[in-house]
């Protein structure tokens, strides 16, 4: 018979019962050494669902302007630095990294304007929509060139391979996290392409 045909004391004696029972199984569950189960805990909300553009844009927007500060930051070094090793390793990263930011750029002023521009709904490109842009260089990076530019010697070599190790982690990450859940073609085989690179990269870093 179901509780709820019980009369409500009857019900409430039940519901006593149950509660008891409840105690004395995790009583003799602690006596006999047994692990009592902890209440479950409620699951943490979902994180926001991003859209396949956005995450097409914030590759563009933070991989194009990394880049070119490794570029950069390595072309300083190889006129800055006074040792050998750090130079000879900052010639072929510079000619690397100048050569990746120059397909980045190719793809956004062949396909940028098109993935940007197709409408979602009727697949035509049209009028309206901004172009898919990217920096240059981000404000801390133009701030971490700053102060390259004004140490020399130990001081240089000290801050080139911290700011160099921080810009490639961020790469790292930025790849990892496109390969997993990107969708444009292009920009998935350049993140496949380049993440074991950087992985070999900050290895070599970390020997300097």
């Amino acid at each position: 018979m179901e509780n709820s045909f019980l009369p409500k004391r009857a019900r409430a004696i039940v519901a006593g019962a149950l509660v008891a029972l409840t105690g004395a199984v995790a009583v003799a569950a602690q006596t006999r050494g047994e692990a009592v189960p902890p209440p479950a805990a409620s699951s943490p909300p979902a994180p926001p669902a991003v859209s396949a553009s956005e995450l097409t844009s914030h590759f563009v927007a933070t991989a194009t302007p990394t880049t070119n500060f490794i570029a950069t930051a390595s072309r300083m070094a190889v006129s800055k630095s006074h040792n050998a090793k750090v130079q000879k390793f900052a010639a072929a990263l510079a000619t690397d990294q100048t050569a990746l930011a120059n397909s980045l750029a190719s793809w956004v002023n062949v396909i940028g304007p098109v993935v940007t521009l197709r409408s979602p709904y009727t697949g035509q490109i049209g009028p309206g929509a901004a172009k898919l842009k990217a920096p240059n260089l981000l404000p801390a990076q133009v701030t971490s060139l700053q102060r390259l530019s004004a140490s020399n010697g130990h001081d240089f070599d000290a801050l080139f391979i911290s700011a160099l190790m921080e810009a490639l982690v961020q790469l790292q990450i930025l790849y990892r996290d496109f390969i997993q859940n990107g969708t444009d073609p292009g920009l998935h085989a350049i993140a496949a392409r380049e993440l074991p690179k950087v992985e070999q990269t900050i290895s070599a870093l970390d020997s300097l």
